[in-house]
């Protein structure tokens, strides 16, 4: 189910607060909110609620969508409170991005509460991030935290509209005679050159040597490669000629299915182990 839910899109990201409450984003971090103070007797650790997150989505074009996080939270209202301060720290570089929340003071004396949500931090798929909220000034233990990840490749939205996801589809057809596997991509993106190889599959895949770029100005989006025997862990791999994006991977030989219809001598032990 997890892979199943969509994702909320947004045509631009910002700050919102409770109706006809002013608030406006300061430059952060702030360095007099790196220290905690202790608190005044009237202030406690529930002036902070309802900490949530999720992710969101914006999109330039078709399969031109980043992902955000979306911040919400609640904060009773206080004289010594000035606002709030949002930070997310991704734990797989440690990089820390804040924004502060500034209060308007004459815009909140009759509400007990402000609603906050806050959706511009960018994020990458399957990024696990640390998010925090503290108040301005920051009294001691007055915190929320939640960690959070990202939905990765595997979520239906994420998987169909960010780039890094997108991997194009394979298929193939084996010339017996002239041992060559020919590729055929279909669903990639137009302006990227797709990258297909062959490989043996172990812990990782081995590469064979038969590699191919298609152009993509390429009208038949095919590539022939050749092999010098068809073995059970014999790969097709298949990515976009660009950084870090996903690659797809079809073994069509592991379990016999495809296996050519005529003997072949092969050693599996020394090439799939």
């Amino acid at each position: 189910m997890s892979n199943c839910h969509s994702i909320q899109r947004i045509t631009e990201c910002g700050l919102t607060c409770s109706q006809e409450v002013h608030c406006k984003i300061k430059p952060s971090p702030d360095i007099l909110n790196l220290f905690c103070r202790p608190p005044p007797l009237n202030i406690l650790p529930t002036v902070l609620e309802n900490l949530k997150v999720s992710t969101v989505m914006k999109c330039k074009e078709k399969n031109r969508c980043s992902l955000y996080l979306n911040i919400k939270g609640t904060v009773t209202i206080d004289a010594h409170i000035r606002g709030v301060e949002i930070c997310t720290t991704a734990l797989s570089t440690s990089q820390n991005l804040c924004t502060s929340v500034r209060f308007s003071r004459n815009k909140i004396k009759n509400m007990p509460k402000i609603h906050i949500q806050y959706n511009c931090f960018e994020v990458g798929v399957a990024q696990q991030v640390y998010v925090t909220m503290k108040t301005i000034p920051y009294f001691c233990n007055v915190e929320l935290a939640r960690q959070y990840t990202v939905e990765d490749c595997q979520n239906q939205d994420v998987g169909k509209n960010v780039l890094s996801c997108l991997t194009g589809k394979l298929d193939y057809m084996v010339d017996e005679e002239k041992k060559v596997i020919t590729v055929h991509v279909s669903d990639i993106l137009k302006d990227f050159n797709y990258n297909v190889r062959l490989c043996l599959k172990h812990f990782t895949c081995q590469d064979t040597g038969a590699f191919a770029q298609i152009k993509k100005e390429d009208v038949a989006k095919s590539a022939s490669l050749p092999y010098s025997e068809i073995v059970p862990c014999l790969c097709i791999e298949g990515w976009s000629a660009f950084p870090d994006s996903r690659r797809i991977r079809l073994c069509p030989f592991k379990n016999g299915g495809g296996l050519l219809h005529v003997p072949v001598n092969f050693n599996s032990s020394e090439l799939c182990n």
